[in-house]
């Protein structure tokens, strides 16, 4: 957990320039808070912090690569709205829809190491921003459009643009510090999906104290130091998906057999070590950062 006077006047500016409930601290494993004006609403306010599984297996001793997709249009900075919700939190669910969340829980650890100059000589990275986004079990990225719009057997046909995050809905998205093994977990719910890309999860990792830079599409240089993407095994996909719904009526779909295959050109090639018992996905990932 972050800690410290700088994490703590962060905490309070982001308190008062939001406008949320006094003593909403901007700390990892502290729920999104339901405000008159937003419709996330976290699924319990007091969510136990997560343990984090050992490492031993998970990938990869090699810089991570950066996806093709790239970032995509769908990230949104902590500092990008002044009337916004702290992203910098642990449980990162929340409902829009009775019907759709908070869908199987999904445990994900990430470990952010600076590359050595050889072999596997790696060394944990702490104190470095890391967000994650996806799209929530019917495939609908919080904070655009309105929930429901998109068709699942229709590619997204969007680019960010200034008239973005119309909505103030965070949820499957937030931010974490590193800790001083390298460290940041988040809850989520595991993703659902849409026409055109394998189920994914998006990662970017900022130096601490980063600013936002607008509705860009790349974010490149200064306080950037990585932007990828994480998939996941199709055998594990195709078991959560028809294991509960909202995801299972959606394997009915067409277009569902290609997503889960895993073979998109171009993808960052990262598979996360998950697995998949009593009813929830627990997901790590090691990023190694290039040396330098």
């Amino acid at each position: 957990m972050p800690s410290g006077p700088e994490h703590d006047d962060r905490a309070r500016r982001g308190a008062s320039r939001r406008g949320v409930v006094a003593g909403a601290m901007a700390t990892l494993g502290t729920a999104l808070l339901p405000r008159a004006s937003c419709a996330a609403v976290p699924p319990t306010r007091d969510s136990p912090r997560l343990l984090v599984p050992p490492w031993d297996e998970v990938p990869d001793c090699r810089p991570s690569p950066t996806d093709r997709a790239g970032q995509g249009p769908f990230f949104i900075h902590d500092g990008e709205r002044d009337d916004d919700v702290s992203l910098f939190r642990q449980d990162i669910r929340g409902r829009y829809d009775p019907e759709a969340e908070p869908g199987t829980e999904m445990q994900l650890h990430l470990r952010v190491l600076r590359g050595g100059s050889a072999g596997c000589s790696a060394s944990p990275l702490a104190g470095v921003e890391v967000y994650v986004w996806h799209c929530d079990a019917q495939g609908y990225y919080s904070g655009f459009g309105d929930p429901g719009e998109q068709n699942p057997d229709e590619p997204y046909r969007f680019r960010p643009g200034p008239n973005d995050l119309k909505n103030n809905t965070r949820f499957c998205r937030g931010a974490g510090i590193s800790d001083e093994d390298g460290v940041v977990s988040f809850r989520s719910i595991f993703p659902g999906w849409y026409n055109g890309r394998d189920v994914h999860v998006h990662v970017m990792v900022l130096q601490r104290g980063s600013r936002p830079r607008g509705r860009t599409m790349w974010y490149r240089g200064g306080d950037h130091l990585l932007t990828t993407q994480l998939y996941f095994e199709p055998e594990l996909i195709d078991r959560v998906h028809r294991a509960s719904e909202p995801y299972r009526r959606r394997t009915a779909h067409p277009a569902y057999p290609g997503i889960i295959l895993g073979d998109e050109p171009g993808s960052s090639g990262l598979r996360m070590k998950a697995r998949f018992e009593k009813g929830i996905v627990t997901a790590q990932m090691q990023l190694v950062l290039a040396h330098g």
